[in-house]
């Protein structure tokens, strides 16, 4: 048997077990405060530009015009 990782409850079957965004096990009656609680402290996400070299080419070959 597990515990919530929130609250300490004993999970006596597996339909009170519920994962978390990180992978902890919580019960199914603080999942949400627990997941809201994650969120909030998580810092967002930045996005990464990524820029190819000016001499790079990509040409879409189809199937079957695969040959050189």
């Amino acid at each position: 048997m597990s515990k919530c990782s929130n609250c300490g409850t004993q999970l006596t079957c597996g339909c009170q077990k519920r994962v978390a965004a990180d992978g902890r096990a919580c019960c199914s009656n603080c999942i949400a405060n627990y997941s809201a609680g994650l969120k909030s402290t998580t810092p967002p996400a930045t996005k990464a530009t990524v820029k190819s070299p000016s001499h790079v080419k990509a040409i879409y070959r189809g199937p079957g015009q695969q040959t050189k």
